[in-house]
């Protein structure tokens, strides 16, 4: 009677194991698990279950204790082409993390950087700004590695415009100097200062331009940006 029922599993589409059990079936090669009713169904081995869109390990856990299921599932939407993850040759060092290159291979890197990151804050100044613009304030701890000026258009006033980066009153030009900028020079041109100043303290600084735009002479067309590199160190 075994014998026979195994031979008739095998003539029909789907071969059930056991009575009331699930039916195995073939798919254009692929292996096929069904319920009774002839639905798709999960397929369990020992405890992975991979089912629709994700994968169980330890699947049959107990939800207590150390013994707990854990899932990978890919996301439910957003996406728009298919995704291959390729995972490191080795398990890394104490502190990685996982980096990708664009195309899905995964390395390990070391988390951090020991170099502080360089923030820049940029004003624009105008022929007919007031004589202090206000900038942004400078945080405690933060040290200006550079001050650059790129002339956008040339101030046209037939005496010198001129401007200082630093803060109101005695430190107008604490980190760069009226005389440092040729605001009457050519499109494009570039004022750098490198002030090296010593890192703000106490409370954050707020940083303007002082502007003068050079009585009897004033221009009627210019526009400048400042910018400001700071860093913070770690």
């Amino acid at each position: 009677m075994g014998l026979w029922a195994d031979l008739v599993g095998t003539t029909k589409t789907a071969f059930q194991i056991g009575v009331g059990g699930v039916k195995l079936g073939n798919s254009s090669g692929n292996l096929t698990v069904k319920t009774t009713a002839d639905v798709d169904s999960e397929i369990t081995v020992s405890k992975l279950n991979v089912s629709g869109n994700a994968i169980e390990i330890n699947s049959d856990a107990a939800g207590s204790d150390a013994d707990w299921k854990y899932t990978l599932q890919r996301p439910a939407s957003g996406m728009s082409a298919a995704v291959t993850l390729t995972l490191p040759v080795d398990d890394g060092s104490p502190s990685q993390i996982l980096t990708t290159d664009g195309s899905g291979v995964l390395s390990w890197a070391t988390a951090g950087s020991t170099t502080p990151l360089l923030t820049c804050d940029t004003t624009t100044l105008n022929w007919n700004s007031a004589a202090e613009v206000s900038m942004f304030n400078l945080p405690v701890g933060a040290i200006v590695d550079r001050v650059k000026v790129v002339l956008d258009t040339a101030f046209n006033g037939t005496s010198l415009a001129t401007l200082s980066v630093g803060t109101t009153g005695a430190g107008a030009s604490k980190y760069f100097a009226a005389g440092q900028a040729n605001l009457k020079g050519t499109a494009k041109d570039v004022f750098e200062s490198n002030p090296g100043e010593t890192a703000v303290s106490g409370s954050p600084e707020a940083l303007v331009i002082t502007f003068a735009a050079a009585s009897g002479g004033s221009p009627s067309a210019g526009s400048a940006r400042v910018m400001v590199f700071y860093v913070i160190p770690s």
